[in-house]
């Protein structure tokens, strides 16, 4: 019934924007719910903590000497670049797309064969699964060639880049690696008529002769 009511590309859309709110959801909940944030957020906004009450004081003998290296570290946090994060929604809203539409292409094209829907799954899992190893690699070297080119690739620059941004890469970089992610989302046609053509021959497995008619007009 959906599937006669909305066209592809919308249905599509609509699961990724899903997919992308359950991110976001979790990204603002495990803050939230951390004992840690009114720490954070007494020290970045500058609340008087002496308005607060004696359970948030430090122990006035055993634990001193943590406690001043505690208020050290958050003093180091404080002088961090904190306009740093916003790229970090940049690539996450550029890249999701850029991963959820590979993942819908390949499943669209896939029959109900499971052990065939395993197979096509790989090239989906392999950027990502790449990117993380080579995001370890970064922390490491963060200005050698495969960190500086990995985060400028479209399929890696949203898992690579946002571990360069700690260690504040060249401008040009992150602009050419936002530039080319915001290209990469031409696959979203791509995508979307791969897609039509595959929920339209549901059950059935689709060829590379078939796949021509994601050209045709609907």
């Amino acid at each position: 019934m959906m599937i006669s009511s909305v066209k592809p590309f919308q249905l599509m859309l609509g699961k990724i924007i899903g997919v992308g709110g359950v991110g976001l959801t979790q990204l603002a909940i495990r803050p939230s719910s951390s004992p840690q944030i009114a720490t954070v957020v007494n020290l970045v906004f500058g609340f008087d903590s002496a308005s607060m009450d004696m359970a948030s004081m430090p122990p006035p003998r055993l634990d001193r000497k943590r406690w001043v290296l505690i208020s050290q570290g958050f003093a180091e946090l404080k002088k961090q670049n904190w306009w740093a994060i916003l790229p970090l929604f940049i690539f996450y809203f550029l890249g999701l797309p850029a991963i959820l539409l590979l993942f819908a292409a390949v499943g669209s094209a896939m029959s109900d064969d499971m052990g065939e829907g395993q197979a096509l799954t790989i090239p989906g899992h392999h950027p990502v699964i790449t990117a993380f190893y080579i995001m370890f690699v970064t922390v490491e070297a963060p200005n050698s060639s495969l960190a500086v080119w990995s985060s400028i690739f479209p399929l890696f620059s949203p898992i690579v880049m946002p571990a360069r941004l700690a260690f504040q890469p060249a401008i040009w970089q992150v602009v050419l690696s936002v530039v080319l992610l915001i290209g990469h989302l031409f696959f979203v046609w791509i995508s979307a008529r791969i897609y039509r053509v595959g929920i339209l021959m549901y059950g059935k497995k689709v060829s590379l002769k078939e796949l021509k008619w994601m050209f045709y007009k609907e």
